[in-house]
């Protein structure tokens, strides 16, 4: 039973990835109905109807006695539907919903939670985390030598991983709301931080240059890129290069300094974007932005591309932290690996004490 729940239950988590890159501010679910060993019924994200609902739609009369796959608890609208439809038991990735559990208990439906409880919890955790803290959920994504460098001395950092550890990059691009980079890597790499070696829509570009130093000739601002990017800066930056950069159709947002010196206040920044309904962002570097999100514990989740080459002095991803102790070490809830063509992939979600 254990098999085929997990075999379904995946079903419905691929279906869910369908809303990827084009939900924003709601949760990514799927759905599926089974009866007989048949799937009579399917529900996606980004659909016209709940994916619940749409499952049973297209169950029609097999929903009686059926079994439901979802990742998520239903709401309200669903679960009266589920009541009405009468399936014999209810299989959700999740946990921690006891009323929704009960009302379908005292209804008949047998309920069985937390399958593939990990992998339903981190598709939707950049939704879990802006739903708790109002501020997107944050993904670090960069490249490094295995002796620990982001760029060479001279501040060559391209490229470090290989081909297909940049697709990799391109298809997180893709699975986030916003692109965050800081004026340093505008300056020495001219990015144009789109999404061009996988299928998928471009995030939004969010530049911090507390000075407004970025050239009208920057690549995020070129044929017409300026409508999708925004520019985060300070008090101090100069009125008539922020008109300037308005005129080109970028965004110019104001905010506050860093409370220890300065530069922008990158709480700040997240709080703003998360007022815009951006539930995730991607950081592609520095080494300052890295470190002052760390510092922060803005940071849910790191991708590293660990690269097998070596090149001694050069850029390291992390400045000091203040951390004189090992047992004061970030670390990390859950990790994994992989290889990637000649690159390590590190992917770890943080945990903060």
């Amino acid at each position: 039973m254990l098999h085929k729940d997990e075999s379904y239950m995946r079903m419905a988590i691929r279906l869910a990835r369908r809303g990827e890159g084009k939900l924003s501010c709601e949760p990514l679910a799927g759905a599926v109905a089974v009866k007989d060993g048949r799937v009579t019924g399917r529900g996606s994200a980004g659909g016209a109807k709940a994916p619940v609902i749409s499952a049973l739609d297209r169950a029609g009369r097999d929903a009686f006695g059926s079994t439901v796959y979802t990742n998520l608890f239903p709401p309200d609208e669903s679960l009266e539907r589920l009541i009405e439809c009468r399936p014999a038991r209810v299989v959700v990735g999740a946990r921690g919903s006891a009323s929704v559990t009960g009302r379908l208990r005292r209804a008949g439906v047998e309920v069985t939670a937390g399958v593939m409880e990990q992998e339903c919890s981190e598709l939707n955790e950049k939704y879990f985390t802006y739903a708790r803290t109002g501020r997107p959920f944050v993904t670090v994504k960069f490249a490094q030598t295995l002796d620990g460098r982001i760029a060479t001395a001279t501040g060559n950092s391209q490229w470090i991983s290989s081909p297909a550890s940049l697709r990799l990059a391109h298809r997180l691009r893709v699975e986030h709301d916003a692109i965050l980079v800081g004026i340093g890597t505008v300056l020495a790499d001219d990015p144009r931080l789109t999404v061009r070696l996988v299928r998928g829509r471009d995030p939004l570009r969010v530049v911090m240059d507390s000075r407004l130093r970025i050239p009208p000739s920057a690549r995020v601002l070129a044929n017409g890129a300026s409508r999708r990017t925004l520019i985060a800066t300070t008090r101090i930056a100069d009125d008539a290069r922020a008109r300037e950069l308005t005129a080109l159709g970028a965004e110019v947002l104001v905010l506050p300094e860093a409370p220890e010196g300065p530069g922008l206040n990158v709480s700040e920044l997240l709080a703003a974007l998360g007022r815009r309904c951006i539930t995730s962002v991607l950081v592609e570097g520095g080494a300052g932005i890295i470190t002052s999100l760390l510092a922060a514990r803005q940071i849910d989740r790191l991708v590293v591309a660990v690269a097998p080459k070596i090149i001694g002095r050069g850029v390291e991803a992390f400045g000091d932290l203040k951390i004189s102790d090992l047992t004061d070490a970030i670390t990390f809830k859950s990790m994994k690996s992989r290889k990637l063509g000649p690159d390590v992939i590190f992917d770890g979600r943080i945990k903060y004490s």
